[in-house]
């Protein structure tokens, strides 16, 4: 399965989404960048030093702007943006929660989130990982490890561990649409969640267990760090209930997300007899994601953080706003709706391509939709107007 088969199931069986409809500038308080390649690590294995140590980074813009240095050790948890409490809070797994628990460890779903594409489709759907969220998480994979990892390595095991966590979250959502293909019902925001919120907050929810221990084995295959799988072990034991269940699930992690699979169907088929988990062994890959979920994860920063100050490659504007300053410029109407682009026409028959995504645009394709709408005028003029 791939994004482009989410609009062909869009169009063949609505009646398993329910599209959330979302204030078109709910997120102007926030700055929203793509991460290239969630999976990549440096090429250095060196992991163990003292944490100032810089090593060539990934391809990850933000760490390549920002640098490990901005790493506070002892940092307060971040609080989540009250914005997207408000707007993205939901009752499926992954949906964005706020801290309560104060004798806990924050969850992964307090520094990152993920949106289903069964109620964001098409333009919101994916993972997102706080980027202050990262840099905590990996202030205490510092800490845990007696200061004997690197900076960087340090964010890299924090960026890995939020990511799988919420690509698990992504995965079950994908099961759940293999068995609504076959059955024809809208079990994901039915059965699926049923099943969820019967269970969250106990150490009953093995969606967030489950999620936690895909995360260790994961970057244990990556890292190949003793060091940073120890502390990010007692992140997870010290992790609320259900959450904390990572490192038990860990030893059998097939076998607990059979368990997991034959409870989701029952919960969603009830009138058919249970059978014995083990049988989900024979179709693993009914647990897969989509082949290019990649292309859809990027970090969240609010404007008014002192991370967004720093930042060099100074974002831009977000698409919303690009059309609003447009209309007022050129007047726009829209031609049509892409998968990846509104195509619009100005005033004076200019065909403009704007991208459908919540993203800042960079300057060159900023530059390329001026001209397009045949506005003879430079950046900084453009965004002052």
């Amino acid at each position: 399965m791939s994004i482009e088969h989410i609009e062909v199931l869009y169009s063949e069986f609505p009646e398993v989404f329910e599209p959330k409809m979302l204030d078109p500038n709910w997120h102007e308080d926030l700055i929203i960048v793509p991460i290239g390649d969630a999976e990549k690590v440096s090429t250095d294995e060196a992991s163990v030093g003292p944490p100032i140590d810089h090593v060539e980074p990934p391809e990850d813009q933000l760490l390549e702007e920002l640098g490990p240095d901005v790493i506070q050790s002892g940092a307060p948890v971040p609080d989540l943006v009250p914005i997207i409490g408000q707007v993205l809070g939901g009752s499926h797994g992954g949906a964005p929660v706020p801290y309560k628990d104060r004798e806990k460890m924050p969850p992964a779903d307090c520094l990152a989130f993920y949106l289903p594409f069964h109620y964001y489709h098409p333009d919101w759907w994916g993972v997102y990982l706080l980027y202050e969220g990262v840099l905590w998480l990996a202030g205490e994979v510092i800490q845990r490890s007696g200061l004997k990892v690197t900076k960087l390595r340090a964010i890299e095991a924090a960026r890995l561990f939020l990511y799988y966590h919420e690509a698990f979250h992504h995965k079950t959502e994908c099961f759940a649409t293999r068995l609504e293909l076959t059955h024809r019902q809208p079990f994901f925001k039915r059965g699926f969640e049923q099943y969820y919120q019967n269970t969250i907050g106990t150490v009953n929810c093995i969606e967030e267990g489950l999620g936690n221990a895909s995360s260790l084995i994961e970057i244990q295959k990556k890292l190949h760090d003793k060091i940073v799988d120890r502390a990010l072990a007692q992140y997870v034991d010290n992790s609320p209930p259900g959450y904390d269940q990572g490192n038990v699930f860990r030893p059998d992690f097939l076998g607990v997300r059979c368990r997991f699979m034959e409870n989701n169907q029952h919960i969603c088929l009830p009138h058919l007899p249970n059978r014995n988990p083990e049988v989900w062994r024979s179709t693993p890959h009914l647990f897969d994601g989509i082949s290019n979920i990649k292309s859809r994860v990027n970090y969240v920063i609010p404007r008014n953080s002192p991370l967004a100050g720093r930042l060099r490659f100074r974002p831009c504007l977000p698409p919303n706003k690009v059309i609003k300053k447009l209309r007022q410029l050129v007047g726009l109407e829209l031609v049509r709706e892409g998968g990846r682009h509104q195509v619009w026409r100005t005033s004076s028959g200019n065909i403009v391509e704007i991208p459908r995504h919540p993203r800042d645009l960079g300057r060159g394709l900023l530059r390329q939709i001026l001209r397009q709408a045949g506005l003879d005028m430079g950046l900084e003029e453009f965004l002052t107007v």
